[in-house]
């Protein structure tokens, strides 16, 4: 019998591709069974066996123990093409954690945007949950058509849900298919960040917190991954456990960890990205006017699928993580996947007129008391004269001060400081080449009298008796400059060394008055 041809073992630092013949050579007696954890299969993720070589050649075969059974070689037999069905894809659906700590939590399902021409105006959309007598039901009035739009599914997990459609196309299968993979109980992972749960043999970031559903009992914490208990909840007679996973490290006790929830464990997950011409993005699906579109494709993944078919050109992929491609988008929408055994990355594309206005990103600017400081021109230096930004994406920030330019770079969601701020200094933020973000900081100008010869008079008919000039003198006619004839009077008393101990009181009064951004009031 032909063995499986797409095993790998984990050797060193990761999973290395190995044959029948050479893992016969490393363990020469007996069945190695899937229990064992020694072989993966690199296609779906799950553990195979070794057989034992009795009656035939040695090879490896996939367990009948498998949760899923959906494997290429397995379906279609050793040596298949690793992929899947250009429509297979399951909807996305994300968990809804309430309190702090986490007291309850709730689950939704995304449905995609779908042509309107295929819903009539009577249709009805209703989601039967596995095993369950109640179904969820709603109408066309409660979709949203231009956004992924997501719809309640109370909190209890079930494993898997059905759609019926009544007054609507055949064809919104293709958008919204009839059966929905839903919650494993043995363990499913969700991104913490937005909710939403990640498909069978997902890729999982080291250093990305999860959060983990699963019933029965918790697995315990190692040494690279921490597992922290969130909440216990029963339904009926099953008690479901949330818990929040992270992984600190790659090595084979973190890898094994999330395979045996059938999730791999990676520096360098899977993404698919637009890159060429301009586009609307919105969750699951791009808005674009045109009939080409560049892919980038990063990762780990065999498959790169369109539906409906449309030429695809492959333009670079002879790196192991790194693909592009070129895309004919002949058709008004495309569903474009990228995957191994399965799709684990999709997206809708929409070819429209892009009449949009894009979203400025957020950007958090705050002083060290945590005062939200808002854009444009300020005479008010920044407490401790520091800001601190968070910004939703990797950017610059850019700082001008008289002239002179510092530039600092600024990660996602990650805080960055610029201390030292003083007066003569703007601060602008990008995202790529747009300024999102800018502030200015302008000396206020003094509210002291515009007739500088009545100020002089003043402070040549000071009463009372003369000091020895003080060494502060100096200082105080650098920051006169805006009053020349003031200035050469200072120069004056400063060469006969002496002046009016009131004049001098006067100056004091005026120097403070404007490097405080205070109005001079009368001395």
């Amino acid at each position: 019998m032909a063995s499986l041809n797409h095993v790998c073992m984990w050797e060193g630092h990761g999973w290395k591709r190995i044959t029948a013949e050479e893992a016969a050579k490393r363990y020469p007696y007996g069945t190695i069974h899937a229990d064992s954890g020694l072989f993966m299969c690199e296609l779906c993720g799950q553990y195979v066996s070794l057989t034992n070589g009795s009656i035939r050649v040695r090879y490896f075969k996939h367990s009948r123990a498998e949760d899923e059974k959906t494997c290429p070689e397995r379906t279609f037999g050793p040596g298949a093409y690793p992929t899947y069905s250009s429509t297979d894809h399951d909807l996305p659906i994300r968990i809804c954690v309430s309190g702090n700590p986490p007291s309850s939590f709730s689950l939704e399902m995304g449905l995609v945007r779908v042509p309107e021409n295929l819903l009539e105006k009577n249709f009805k959309l209703t989601i039967y949950p596995k095993g369950e007598i109640r179904s969820f039901s709603f109408t066309k009035e409660r979709l949203n058509n231009d956004r992924i739009m997501y719809l309640p599914l109370w909190d209890h997990p079930y494993e898997t849900y059905t759609l019926h459609f009544e007054n609507g196309s055949n064809e919104l299968y293709k958008f919204w298919p009839s059966m929905v993979k839903g919650i494993n109980p043995r363990g499913t992972l969700f991104d913490k960040a937005s909710g939403r749960m990640l498909s069978n043999d997902a890729d999982v970031e080291i250093g990305k917190e999860y959060y983990l559903l699963k019933r029965s009992f918790l697995p315990h914490s190692s040494r690279t991954v921490k597992v922290t208990k969130l909440m216990q909840q029963r339904y009926g007679g099953e008690s479901w456990i949330l818990a929040s996973v992270i992984a600190s490290e790659f090595n084979e006790d973190a890898a094994r960890f999330f395979l045996d929830f059938h999730y791999r464990l990676t520096d360098k997950p899977i993404s698919l990205r637009p890159i060429w011409p301009l586009f609307v993005e919105g969750e699951s699906n791009i808005k674009h006017n045109q009939t080409t579109m560049y892919m980038l494709v990063e990762g780990n993944t065999t498959a790169f699928q369109t539906s409906p078919f449309t030429k695809v050109d492959p333009l670079h992929v002879k790196a192991e993580q790194l693909k592009l491609f070129k895309v004919k988008c002949s058709d008004r929408q495309h569903l474009i996947s990228v995957g191994r055994s399965q799709a684990l990355q999709y997206t809708y594309f929409w070819r429209e007129a892009l009449n949009q206005e894009g979203t400025c990103p957020e950007i958090s600017v705050t002083d060290f008391k945590d005062t939200v400081i808002q854009p444009g021109e300020t005479d008010v230096l920044p407490n401790k004269k520091t800001l601190l930004f968070k910004s939703p994406y990797d950017g610059e920030i850019v700082i001008n001060h008289a002239g002179r330019i510092d530039k600092r770079d600024i990660k996602a969601d990650e805080s960055a400081m610029i201390d030292g701020i003083t007066y003569d200094t703007s601060i602008h933020v990008m995202i790529g080449l747009d300024v999102v973000w800018q502030i200015e900081f302008k000396r206020q100008v003094s509210a002291v009298s515009s007739n500088e010869m009545e100020i002089l008079n003043e402070l040549i008919h000071m009463p009372g008796p003369s000091i020895p000039v003080p060494h502060a003198l100096s200082n105080i006619l650098l920051g006169m400059s805006c009053y020349p004839q003031v200035c050469l009077w200072i120069r004056r008393c400063i060469k006969k060394g002496s002046i009016k101990e009131q004049s001098y009181r006067k100056l004091q009064h005026m120097y403070r008055s404007m490097h405080m951004n205070q109005p001079i009031r009368p001395y």
